[in-house]
């Protein structure tokens, strides 16, 4: 924290270079491109930069209050995405009678160069600047000095002619750099995957993150490197395997292929009346929950464990599991678990940030709470003790229609092993008397007045039994009815209008 001396120092001392000031506290783009510069320390002074809003230029207060809003958006500038890998800072928010201060504090990366929007901004004495080719270069080669990560090393025994180099220059590179950045840039292909992290100049081979994202067989040379999908006919791993797929390749081929499989094959979609005349949408597990719950799984594996992979399995129809080798990692612990975050595999999450499968980090988990109790799943639930896994597992919500729109006994006059329809007629196979329905007359009406109707429902809406309606049903079909759909979430419709009582 800082002390009220070295705060008094920073906001008038105008000719230091780890220092710049903004008058406003809603500059979004000039404070995300301070941060990146400060980030990147391209001068090498491994000491934090600092970044005062509400500080006009000559050291005094502008006079602005920072309401509580803005200061949670200020403090999400971090977990947007926008900041890629994401640099270690610090905030602390100073209140005067001339008005309010924040202090950014921002610490020099270990891996730099760290991109603001894609773009990678450097200090260039008191200012900052778009850094140069030269300047990437620069830092590039400081990260190689500092420390790499598993994804920065060179995969051994790969080549660039492993790689799918049109899935890097057509899909990943248009959405990371800017077109005219793009379209000026002479470099052969090496040199643009290497600025990217994908490719190591020393060895002259692709790293392990560029082998993930784009390698044609990744699981080749990291055997890890795939997801098992798996679909169990019981509860347990002893019962039979209805469905079983290995999803290999590029992963970001991969994780197109299992949103689409979520969407169809996960998710099942069913309608579920909410009125007379309207249905909602319901599913079996929430699509966009489940798809973040498997990104979660690739984004923080641990792809030097063993040769396990991301374990997708599906037990019946009433639960999931969703598994991945690496327990939680650096600063998370099971008391500070979702709250905390940290990342196995920056770059990776980085690169799945640009092509947009991951929105912002850090709100994962919550938002999957929060999907899965709007869908009416019960609570995931999730094993974070293993120091060597972690494990998710999510059970179906219920799929049943409400009947709630139908008329009810106490509503019609009728009790049950009564007679009497829901509409006032006598309940009899067939009647003569003026006024009165057939039950082929109210099953009709019914499913006119309820299109998608089910057997039991039904039942229930003209108090006839079952089994009764199920002969009415096999009489009427021929004619009048057809069921639409597959068993569990289609029903009954007209094939014409119901035929004019005699």
């Amino acid at each position: 924290m800082l002390s009220q001396e070295e705060l008094e120092r920073l906001r008038f001392d105008l000719e230091n270079e780890l220092v710049e000031r903004t008058r406003a506290f809603d500059k979004v783009d000039k404070m995300g491109q301070a941060i990146c510069a400060f980030a990147n320390d391209l001068a090498g002074r491994g000491r934090p930069g600092y970044l005062l809003l509400g500080v006009e230029n000559d050291g005094r207060l502008s006079g602005r209050r920072l309401d509580d809003d803005r200061l949670t958006s200020l403090g999400g500038m971090k977990s947007e995405g926008q900041l890629l890998p994401p640099p270690a800072m610090s905030m602390e928010l100073f209140h005067y009678a001339e008005g309010d201060m924040l202090v950014i504090q921002v610490f020099p990366s270990a891996y730099p160069p760290i991109r603001y929007q894609g773009q990678v901004w450097i200090r260039v004495g008191a200012r900052k600047a778009l850094a140069t080719d030269e300047d990437i270069h620069v830092l590039e080669e400081r990260r190689l000095v500092t420390g790499r990560r598993f994804e920065e090393l060179p995969c051994q025994g790969a080549q660039v002619s492993d790689l799918d180099l049109e899935l890097f220059r057509n899909v990943y590179l248009p959405r990371a750099i800017e077109a005219e950045v793009v379209e000026d840039d002479p470099r052969p292909v090496e040199r643009q995957l290497a600025s990217l992290r994908f490719f190591d100049r020393v060895t002259g081979v692709p790293t392990h993150l560029g082998m993930l994202l784009f390698g044609r067989h990744p699981e080749r040379f990291i055997p890890s490197a795939y997801i098992q999908y798996v679909q169990f006919a019981g509860q347990d791993n002893a019962a039979d395997i209805l469905a079983e797929h290995a999803y290999r390749g590029p992963l970001l081929k991969t994780i197109a292929e299992l949103n689409a499989f979520v969407k169809v094959g996960i998710a099942a979609p069913h309608p579920v009346r909410i009125s007379v005349l309207q249905e909602q949408m319901r599913y079996r597990f929430p699509e966009w929950a489940i798809r973040e719950l498997l990104l979660n799984a690739i984004i923080h594996r641990d792809y030097q464990i063993g040769n396990a992979p991301v374990k997708f399995y599906a037990y019946g129809e009433t639960r999931l599991e969703i598994a991945n080798p690496g327990g939680l990692f650096g600063q998370v612990t099971q008391d500070n678990f979702p709250d905390a975050s940290d990342y196995r595999n920056p770059l990776l999450a980085e690169a799945l940030k640009v092509m947009g499968y991951v929105n912002k980090f850090n709100r994962g988990i919550a938002k999957v709470r929060a999907e899965m109790a709007r869908n009416g799943n019960p609570e995931p639930v999730f094993e974070v003790s293993a120091r060597t896994s972690f494990k998710v597992t999510v059970q179906a919500a219920e799929r049943q229609r409400p009947l709630d729109n139908y008329p009810r006994p106490e509503q019609t006059g009728g009790m049950v092993g009564e007679t009497r329809t829901p509409y006032g007629e006598t309940d009899g196979e067939t009647s003569g008397r003026s006024g009165e329905m057939t039950r082929e007359e109210a099953v009709l009406r019914t499913i006119a007045r309820h299109p998608g109707i089910k057997r039991q429902e039904l039942s229930q809406a003209t108090r006839i039994p079952v089994r009764s309606v199920e002969r009415i049903l096999a009489r009427l079909k021929a004619e009048h009815i057809e069921y639409r759909g597959c068993y569990r979430t289609g029903g009954w419709y007209l094939k014409k209008t119901v035929p004019s009582r005699r």
